[in-house]
Order: C-alpha cells, then sequence, then structure tokens
C-alpha cells in the first residue's frame, strides 16, 4: 500500500504541494470539472474499440471493450460519489481517496488506447487502421492534456502510453512513412510534456497569487492576524450562530505610538507592531479572535461574561504590552490603553461594539493612558454632542457665527481704558451662547482653531480701528495658530492691512506652555511679528513654569498676572507680595502688568497701592459686544481725576461666578 501511495504522489506530479491544502483541493476539484468530457470519452474508447474490433478481428479489442467499460462505469460512479460528497463537505484524507481513485483509472484507459493503437498499425497494415488508430492517439491525447493538466506526471505518462505506444508500433513495421510516423509522434509527446510542466507552473503560480490576493483581503500583512473586514465576519457569525450568548470585544492601542514612528523610523514602528501581535497571541491563546485594525490599533473577541475576569485579562494585556520592546541594541519604551464594550448588554451589533470600545479607548487615554475602561452611554452622548458641536462650528465659520465681546482693562492710576482684550464668543442657533471653554478645545482638536482666530483678528483690528489712537486691542492665540507661525502671521497681515490698524495697537497675548518646548524656535517668531510692530503679552504669569527668565530673554510688552493671585491679594500676604515682586521688576524692565479677575473695590485699591499698573475684570465690566464699547468711550471715566467708574454698580450688582473668558 505505501508503495502504491509513493507511486501515486509521483504520479501526481505534486510532492512539493501536497502540504498545501488549499492547492491541492483546487487540483482535485479540477478533475470532476468536466464530467460530459469524462463520459464523452469513455464512450469514445468503447466505440474505438468495436471498430477496431471491426477492422481486424482480434479479441484483443473485446478484451479493450471491457477495460474501457469497466474504467468508465468505476469513474462514473466516483464522479458521482465526489459530487454528492462534496455537497456535505470533504475532508483532505476523502480528496486524496479521490485523488488516488482517479489515478487508478486513467493510466490503464490511456494503456489500453495505446495498446489499441499500437495493434492497429502493426497487424495486418490497412488505410483503416492507420486514420482509426491516430485519430484516437491524437484525440486522447489532446483529452489528456485537457484534463489533467494539473497533474504533469500523470500527464506526461498518459501522452506517453497512448503516442508513444503508437510510435513504437510504426518504428516495428515501418511500412511507407513509418519511421517519419514515428518521429511525429514522439514530437507530439515532447511537445505535451513541455507544455504541460509550462502550465502546470502557471496553474500553481495563478492559484497562489489569488491566494495571495485573497489572505491580503483577509488578513493583515506585517503580522499576519485577522484584518477588521475578517474580525467583523467572525463577531456576526458569533451574533448570529449563538445571539444569547455574551462575549466583550476589546479595543487596544500603544499610547504615544506617533512618537516611536517620528524618532525611531517606520521600520521601528513596524517591529513594535509585530512584537505587539506577538505578545497579544500569547496573551490570549488560540481561542480569542484577534485583528489588527490599523496602525497601531488591534481588536480581540474575548468570550467572556464575567466582569471581573474581563478586567483580568485587560490588565494582564496592560503589563505584557508595557514590557520594553527590544529594537535592534535599543530598548522601546512604551504603554498601551484598552477600551472595552460587552455584548449584548451594551452594543447588539458588530459596528456598535466596535465603535463603543474604541469610545471607551478614547477615554482612557483621555485620563493619561495605561489604562482600560468601561463602555460608558453618558461618554458616547458627550462625543455626540461634541460632534455636533464641531458640525455647527464649521457652519458657524463660513457664516460669520463667530463674533468678539471685548473686556476693557484700565488705568488702576488715571481710571481711564487703555485698552480692549477681544474674546471669541459663539451663540449656537440651539444650545444657545456656547463658553470658549467648550469649543476653543473642540475647535483646536478639529482643526478649525486658525479660522476662529484669523476671524477674530479681523474683527478685533477692525473695531479697534474706529477707537481713539491710545486705546489698543489685546488678542489671545492658541499655542495651535503658533505651531503654524507662517498662517498666523499671514492672518496678523491680512487684518492689519484690511483694517488699517496700527501695527502697535495690536496685542497678541501667549501662555506660558508657548516658551517651554522650543523657547528659540518661539523668540524668533515672536521676534518676527515684533519687527513688524506688533505688541505681545505673556498672559497668566504665575501659573505653570512661570521663570523670571522669560521676561527677559523675550520681547514682551505686557505682563498679566493671574487671577489666581489677584482673587486671593486682600487675604494673603503672599499673593500680594508676589504681585509688588513681579511690578517692580517689569518696572524695571519698561513693562507694563495687567492684573486679571479684579472683582472687588478692596482688590482694586490694594492693586493701585502695590503699582499695579492697570486691571481687568468683573470689578470693572464684564465682556460686551462691539455695540457697548462706544459707551466706555464716550463716558467721563476717560477723565483724569479718578472719577468713580459708571458701569462698577451695574457688574458688582449683576456679578455671578460666570468664568472670566
Amino acid at each position: 500500500m505505501s508503495t502504491l501511495r509513493s507511486l501515486w504522489r509521483k504520479g501526481i506530479g505534486l510532492n512539493d504541494h501536497l502540504d498545501d491544502d488549499g492547492l491541492y483541493i483546487h487540483l482535485v476539484n479540477s478533475l470532476f470539472t468536466s464530467r460530459s468530457s469524462l463520459f464523452s470519452a469513455n464512450a469514445m474508447g468503447m466505440a474505438v474499440a468495436l471498430s477496431a474490433y471491426s477492422i481486424i478481428s482480434d479479441k484483443l479489442f473485446l478484451a479493450a471493450f471491457i477495460v474501457i467499460t469497466t474504467a468508465g462505469a468505476a469513474r462514473t460512479k466516483i464522479i458521482f460519489d465526489f459530487i454528492r460528497r462534496n455537497k456535505a463537505g470533504l475532508k483532505r484524507e476523502d480528496y486524496e481517496r479521490f485523488d488516488q481513485a482517479f489515478f487508478l483509472g486513467s493510466l490503464p484507459f490511456s494503456i489500453t488506447i495505446g495498446l489499441m493503437s499500437w495493434r492497429l498499425v502493426t497487424y495486418p497494415p490497412s488505410m483503416e487502421s492507420h486514420a482509426l488508430a491516430v485519430g484516437a492517439t491524437i484525440g486522447y491525447t489532446m483529452g489528456f492534456f485537457a484534463r489533467n493538466a494539473g497533474r504533469p506526471n500523470l500527464l506526461i505518462g498518459q501522452v506517453t502510453a497512448c503516442a508513444g505506444l503508437l510510435a513504437l508500433g510504426y518504428l516495428t513495421n515501418p511500412g511507407h512513412f513509418g519511421y517519419l510516423y514515428a518521429a511525429l509522434l514522439l514530437g507530439v509527446v515532447i511537445a505535451n510534456i513541455y507544455v504541460s510542466i509550462s502550465l502546470h507552473k502557471n496553474i500553481v503560480r495563478v492559484y497562489q497569487a489569488g491566494r495571495e490576493t485573497e489572505y491580503l483581503a483577509r488578513y493583515d500583512k506585517l503580522t499576519g492576524l485577522a484584518n477588521r473586514f475578517t474580525f467583523n465576519d467572525i463577531v456576526n457569525r458569533a451574533i448570529e450562530g449563538a445571539p444569547e450568548t455574551p462575549f466583550a470585544i476589546l479595543f487596544l492601542d500603544l499610547d504615544k505610538f506617533k512618537e516611536i514612528n517620528d524618532t525611531l523610523g517606520h521600520t521601528a514602528g513596524d517591529e513594535v507592531i509585530r512584537e505587539m501581535a506577538r505578545r497579544i497571541g500569547e496573551c490570549m491563546g488560540e481561542t480569542s479572535p484577534i485583528a489588527r485594525f490599523g496602525g497601531d490599533e488591534f481588536l480581540i473577541k474575548l468570550d467572556e461574561s464575567d466582569h471581573d475576569a474581563i478586567a483580568a485579562m485587560a490588565s494582564r494585556l496592560l503589563t505584557v504590552l508595557s514590557a520594553p520592546y527590544p529594537i535592534d541594541s535599543n530598548f522601546v519604551h512604551a504603554t498601551a490603553s484598552i477600551g472595552i464594550c460587552g455584548y449584548p448588554l451594551q452594543a447588539k451589533t458588530t459596528e456598535a461594539l466596535i465603535k463603543n470600545a474604541d469610545i471607551a479607548l478614547y477615554e482612557a487615554k483621555k485620563e493619561g493612558g495605561a489604562n482600560w475602561r468601561d463602555f460608558d452611554a453618558k461618554i458616547e452622548r458627550k462625543i455626540k454632542e461634541t460632534r455636533k458641536i464641531e458640525t455647527d462650528m464649521r457652519v458657524a465659520i463660513d457664516d460669520g457665527g463667530f463674533f468678539p465681546y471685548f473686556q476693557p482693562i484700565y488705568s488702576l492710576k488715571t481710571r481711564e481704558v487703555v485698552s480692549f482684550e477681544a474674546l471669541a464668543r459663539w451663540s449656537h442657533p440651539t444650545y444657545g451662547p456656547i463658553s470658549p471653554d467648550v469649543f476653543i478645545p473642540i475647535a483646536e482638536k478639529a482643526g478649525m482653531i486658525d479660522e476662529i482666530g484669523s476671524l477674530m483678528l479681523q474683527q478685533a483690528c477692525a473695531a479697534a480701528a474706529e477707537w481713539p489712537e491710545d486705546v489698543s486691542v489685546a488678542v489671545n492665540v492658541s499655542t495651535k495658530q503658533f505651531a503654524r507661525p507662517e498662517r498666523l502671521f499671514a492672518a496678523v497681515v491680512r487684518a492689519l492691512r484690511e483694517s488699517g490698524l496700527t501695527p502697535r495697537r495690536l496685542n497678541l497675548e501667549i501662555t506660558e506652555s508657548l516658551l517651554v518646548n522650543d523657547p528659540d524656535t518661539t523668540r524668533r517668531i515672536i521676534q518676527q511679528f515684533v519687527d513688524l510692530g506688533v505688541q505681545f503679552s505673556l498672559d497668566d504669569f504665575g501659573t505653570g513654569y512661570s521663570s523670571l527668565s522669560y521676561l527677559k530673554d523675550f520681547p514682551f510688552r505686557k505682563i498679566k498676572i493671574d487671577k489666581t493671585f489677584t482673587g486671593t491679594v486682600t487675604s494673603s500676604a503672599a499673593s500680594a507680595s508676589i504681585i509688588r515682586a513681579v511690578s517692580k521688576i517689569a518696572a524695571d524692565l519698561k513693562l507694563d502688568v495687567v492684573a486679571e479677575g479684579i472683582e472687588t473695590a478692596d482688590q482694586e485699591r490694594l492693586l493701585a497701592g502695590i503699582e499695579v499698573e492697570c486691571g481687568q475684570g468683573y470689578y470693572f465690566s464684564r465682556p460686551v459686544p462691539q455695540s457697548g464699547v462706544d459707551a466706555f468711550l464716550r463716558t467721563a471715566c476717560r477723565a483724569r481725576g479718578g472719577i468713580v467708574l459708571p458701569f462698577i454698580q451695574a457688574a458688582a450688582a449683576s456679578r455671578r461666578n460666570e468664568p472670566n473668558f
């Protein structure tokens, strides 16, 4: 039996491909695709045997008829058995049995046709016998070639047995042109051998290319894991097959993976992703489907309903993924975050499960990363509201829905308005006024802060151009705007040119966070604006990364003391001392000082007494629309002489805990 199996393996010419189940099954199926050709071959074989017997009354042809009939009946049964069994599903060993059965029937059939052809041309020679022999041989040779192109060794054996025996007949009984006929037949054999080998290689190559295309459509090339589409199919089948069985989706990725690509390159990033996939696979085992969603994002289907078990697995994954990643001779340190969504309590469709797990992942990252979070419907509602606001913001930008309010800045010595700070405002058509604390971060994340900032610059400069020459306007500049200095510079130049405002009357306010990461670059950018004539203020001084070296190294014109100091100046000697010291240093450096957040008369008097030059806050006025600015400019508050400001009483009476935007 082992000898027969070895002969079969060599005969089908697939020793290099038998271990490839897909290719092997593909080639076995090809044997049974054309049933009609097999039936016609059997019928024609019987007809040839009977015709040969009528020409040469040799019982050999009757024996051949019996062999062909028996083989044909057996092969017909094999075909119908294969079709019937294949519908129910065949295993690898079933395909091998059918393949062997076909192999065992093919060689005797071709040898029988070859022997009949040999007999027809050897004795007695006649035109009819020659024509029948050549016609049968050539016809069956082409048939073998068409059916068994994927089996080169089997095809070579069949062609050699069929055409070779006929050629042998011409050599042993050459007659007229016998050697020529033999040579032509041997040429047919050689040509078929060459073409069959080439065709076999092409079949294998086309199959492998098609399978690679199919593989890439369903699996990730870098990690070998399933891709998102295959993962969707897996989850869909799980839901359809067992709709009552709970499971969880884990959505995870590395924290700050972009920094790895930016600092070490994408090749190193790919190595990290491969190692990440390997660790996840080892941690989850073979029972949990894993997919690479894209980039450094992975999806896991965890067949578990117990929350404690899910949490334990998430924690284990975080530990495994936080171990250093060996890249060349270095180690990359990274952490991961995980979002979890459970079926069916938190979502009932594949799309919703993945979306909600992604939302939970976003929350985990938002809280600093290196942790996991369950999906919370409140988070989803918040995200939907944020997306709604983002969409409406784009419309508001196009429709001019953003506009500035102006808060006056007073000289604490002369009681006159010296400047106004322009503060962005947006009145939503549905939600009403939306705080800048809400829409500014959304605008920064969505990439809309440049457009809003440009609108504020244009409107603020246009308004200030109508004010007295000694009144300036201050506009806040986001760190995101400052990250694109060319765009910001163009917006400032355009606003000044269109409004006709003198550059010295425009004051740009920036926070200390801009000065920390790359102070040299920031200094050069600020200097470009200063060279244009624009002034700069350091906003919220006293918080964050405050350093007196900033006042020396950067070309600021003003310092704005944060309201956390102003608010406690009357109750904290430390706050008063800090403000007094900053004011003294600023005076020596010829810098103006503005105290933000003044809310009481006592604060105003104390600040004036320690020589703070200017003040801003609700004690004087809340931010007002452009139409309200004229009232400040026309009132007696611009006269020198310490007259009580007319808006103080109204502001104090209506003052609430509204933030000072």
